[in-house]
């Protein structure tokens, strides 16, 4: 890299103190157990022994926010150059921006945050300028592990990129609208990892109840997204999109009033009250009066689609080099990230689908129970997230399902498949029963995922809709299915 820093200098940077000499680095920003000579790692927590490696690694200095065991003394004894920060979002933001002025200084440069649909729609984006050519970079995958400033991962990744690929062309960048662990929230993330991206266009996709027992309240959440506003404010030029049925999202344009930046609303159709880029059941979507696509060319058109769709085409539309053929073309042929309204199955329909919150837990439902006759859930409670998140889904699921009469809820702790970090503790599964009890909502708790998913199948006729509910504990459904010969 062409970044070159004293010790010292970097650690006032970040906020850190300094242990060890006082060194010129010049290294790239990476992980541990990538670091070659010189590198500069930074990871969230260390011991005496990874200091040990890093210093038979060559690596050039460690940056921690959580120095355990002897960590300090070694790096001292071994003349290491160890920098110990209370927040190492700084470092990661930091090496975030050096990254992208190295590897893609003249890329156009796309960020997306909300509570649903961010991933969809950065892997849309992405797909897109793919396809046009570009050389294009993103961190989003499967399981959005990529969209924090909690460690170097898009640092580190850019930085391969560019070995092996060449110059970044394009980046479309999934941001976590909030962050943190331990129940401690990390402020301002979406702000801080924006400002370090400084992109040409921000996406906002909406925003619902989650991560609320690290925000604290859904005004503290709101307030976290608008981070994404927020930067495009304070570099007073770019693009951003927003959401216009979400009213607070919507109102997230006064934030950058008075400055250079462009705002561009995605939503229903409506010939008295023109969007940006809009959708017409039925017929497709527009961008101002003009059909753009029609809906036999979108690759799907339930809900969570066509707003994820909307808000990529908000960004593609707004760029005059590019062909609105060679967009559609890509739209047609696209194929979605795991997770996201997938069908596993056809007879009876099995639906596999990353609904995670209160609003993603409606949307699926409704677009799936119109699949089949009878409509089966499977519903994986969320662990170690709080009792305020498992309340509010069980809410949505007794909303959903409370007018229904051909419905079975199943539920499941998923204890066979999850780790520690992902165990559902007392406290949630009672809130999430007693909310759906209180509802006079029918269920079957079954403890493991497996035989939750067997038990459900064996219920099931052909013409009847499965669908798979929930995040980390509904991850490994598709493999047990798979396992049980139920699906290919």
């Amino acid at each position: 890299m062409n970044y070159s820093i004293k010790a010292s200098e970097l650690a006032d940077k970040i906020d850190g103190v300094l242990y060890g000499p006082d060194i010129i680095l010049s290294g790239k920003f990476t992980f541990l157990n990538k670091a070659s000579l010189n590198d500069i790692v930074i990871r969230h927590k260390i011991n005496d022994k990874g200091i040990e490696i890093a210093k038979n690694k060559g690596v050039s200095c460690l940056i921690t926010q959580n120095p355990h065991d002897n960590a300090i003394e070694v790096a001292e004894k071994l003349d290491f150059t160890l920098i110990v920060t209370s927040h190492i979002e700084y470092a990661t933001a930091l090496a975030l921006n050096e990254s992208v002025k190295e590897f893609a200084g003249d890329a156009l440069k796309i960020a997306i945050t909300g509570t649903n649909g961010k991933s969809t729609t950065t892997h849309l984006l992405y797909t897109i300028f793919s396809d046009l050519g570009y050389n294009t970079y993103t961190n989003t995958d499967a399981e959005s592990e990529g969209n924090t400033l909690i460690d170097p991962r898009v640092a580190s990744e850019l930085a391969e990129f560019y070995e092996t690929k060449g110059e970044v062309e394009a980046i479309a960048l999934e941001v976590s609208e909030v962050q943190g662990w331990d129940d401690r929230i990390m402020e301002d993330h979406c702000y801080q990892m924006m400002s370090a991206l400084q992109p040409w266009a921000v996406i906002i996709t909406n925003a619902s109840m989650d991560h609320i027992n690290l925000a604290g309240s859904f005004e503290n959440l709101l307030y976290e997204i608008s981070g994404a506003a927020r930067t495009i404010r304070d570099m007073n030029k770019g693009l951003l999109v927003l959401n216009y049925e979400d009213k607070n999202i919507r109102k997230m344009s006064k934030i950058v009033e008075d400055t250079n930046s462009k705002v561009l609303f995605f939503g229903n159709y409506n010939p008295d009250n023109l969007l940006d880029i809009s959708y017409k059941e039925g017929v497709g979507i527009y961008c101002k009066d003009e059909l753009y696509v029609e809906e036999k060319e979108l690759p799907f058109t339930s809900a969570h689609f066509i707003q994820d769709i909307m808000a990529a085409l908000a960004v593609v539309t707004s760029l005059e080099d590019i062909k609105r053929e060679d967009v559609i073309g890509s739209l047609r042929n696209y194929k979605p990230l795991a997770r996201r309204f997938i069908r596993l199955k056809d007879s009876p329909v099995i639906i596999d689908d990353f609904a995670h919150n209160p609003s993603g837990i409606k949307l699926t439902i409704e677009n799936g129970a119109k699949l089949g006759n009878n409509l089966f859930v499977v519903d994986a409670i969320r662990g170690s997230r709080g009792e305020d998140i498992n309340r509010e889904i069980a809410e949505a699921l007794s909303e959903v399902l409370g007018d229904r009469d051909n419905y079975t809820l199943v539920l499941t702790c998923s204890v066979d498949v999850v780790n520690h970090l992902n165990t559902v503790l007392d406290s949630e599964l009672k809130i999430f029963l007693d909310t759906l009890d209180k509802d006079n909502i029918q269920y079957t708790l079954i403890e493991s995922l497996e035989e939750a998913l067997i038990n459900t199948i064996n219920q099931a006729s052909d013409d009847d809709v499965i669908l798979l509910l929930g995040a980390q504990g509904m991850d490994p459904a598709s493999d047990l299915l798979r396992k049980n010969n139920i699906i290919e």
